[in-house]
């Protein structure tokens, strides 16, 4: 398993493998990423969109390829059976696209199946996207914000200003009285 991190956001990749001892059969290889987009939502959440895409890293083509999602669906397959017999690959990508509506931080996981010799390979990819809490209304300032309220802020500003220029007469009489002082 690897495990990344980013901006406090996880992500998370998990394989496994078989090996068989003693035959001369391959064993099935697959491997699965899971992208969501956005990242991050705002305001409540919103809808994801997320991008997978299912591989197989081996040499033996995998049968009954599967992909589940543990809280998205439906997983639709989207392209990447370039020959069109319902094996994947070794040379093929399969993308596949799920869409969920999130109103909190959520981690889901993708896990991709496949069968080739009698033997499963199953992959799974895990996601967190992470939904913000909503922007914080302005504090109540104790002035009701409505077209017939007195506008306080020209007021004080007013009230700055006449302060100020008083403050300089007075200096200004002071120093025409008392000069030198």
């Amino acid at each position: 398993m690897a495990t990344g991190w980013a901006n406090s956001i996880s992500a998370t990749d998990t394989a496994s493998a078989t090996v068989v001892v003693g035959a001369q059969i391959e064993p099935p290889l697959i491997h699965v990423t899971k992208i969501p987009f956005p990242l991050a939502l705002l305001n409540r959440g919103g809808l994801i969109t997320y991008d997978e895409k299912v591989t197989n890293p081996g040499t033996v083509a995998l049968s009954n390829v599967t992909l589940t999602d543990d809280k998205c669906g439906p997983v639709m397959f989207i392209s990447g059976d370039m020959n069109g017999n319902s094996k994947l690959d070794a040379n093929e990508t399969w993308t596949y696209l799920c869409q969920a509506r999130i109103d909190s931080t959520t981690t889901n996981t993708a896990v991709a199946t496949g069968e080739a010799n009698g033997m499963v390979a199953r992959d799974s990819a895990t996601a967190t996207v992470v939904a913000a809490n909503p922007i914080p209304a302005l504090p109540n300032a104790g002035f009701p914000p409505t077209e017939k309220s007195t506008p306080w802020g020209i007021i004080m500003i007013c009230g700055i200003l006449a302060f100020i220029s008083i403050s300089f007469a007075i200096i200004r009489r002071r120093r025409a009285i008392w000069p030198g002082r």
